[in-house]
């Protein structure tokens, strides 16, 4: 579990130096290694691998505690939980990638609804939705690719956690 939580805060901190259009753009590529503890080890270590990756990247960052910190917090838990929802209901009919666009829909989606909630309506506010949504399906996809490769590699090599 701890290798998978410093691996989400790398990957966390990694992202931050794509060029994207966004500071707020992320392609969730920590999230790979939330739905990896959560395949290998169960949803309470899962989450721990979220909050952990969540505390470390916002201190890495300078924004522990910070507006920015809950948001990441609540998106992060909220996508932990889609992705637990739908691995556990969908090994037949969902693939890792259909997990991790319905997890980055989930992030957006709550993102979106706890700034809307703290701040109200704003002028434009909903003109976002589009392109967040975007960029969400391709994150997810991207993420869901990557977690796929992986945890074919790692179930060749009989890793065991």
């Amino acid at each position: 579990m701890a290798v998978f939580a410093a691996l989400a805060i790398v990957l966390h901190r990694m992202e931050a130096l794509l060029p994207l259009p966004s500071p707020w753009i992320k392609l969730g590529l920590a999230n790979i290694m939330t739905l990896m503890a959560l395949i290998y080890m169960g949803l309470r270590e899962a989450i721990i691998v979220t909050v952990v990756r969540v505390i470390g990247g916002s201190i890495l960052a300078g924004t522990f505690m910070s507006p920015t910190f809950f948001l990441s917090m609540a998106g992060a838990l909220v996508a932990t939980f889609v992705m637990a929802i739908f691995y556990a209901k969908g090994k037949g009919p969902f693939s890792l990638v259909g997990i991790c666009v319905a997890s980055a829909y989930a992030h957006t989606a709550t993102t979106f609804l706890c700034v809307y909630g703290f701040l109200g309506p704003m002028p434009g506010f909903f003109k976002l939705i589009p392109l967040f949504s975007c960029i969400a399906l391709a994150g997810g996809v991207l993420t869901g690719l990557i977690a796929n490769g992986l945890s074919r590699q790692l179930d060749e090599e009989g890793a065991v956690f």
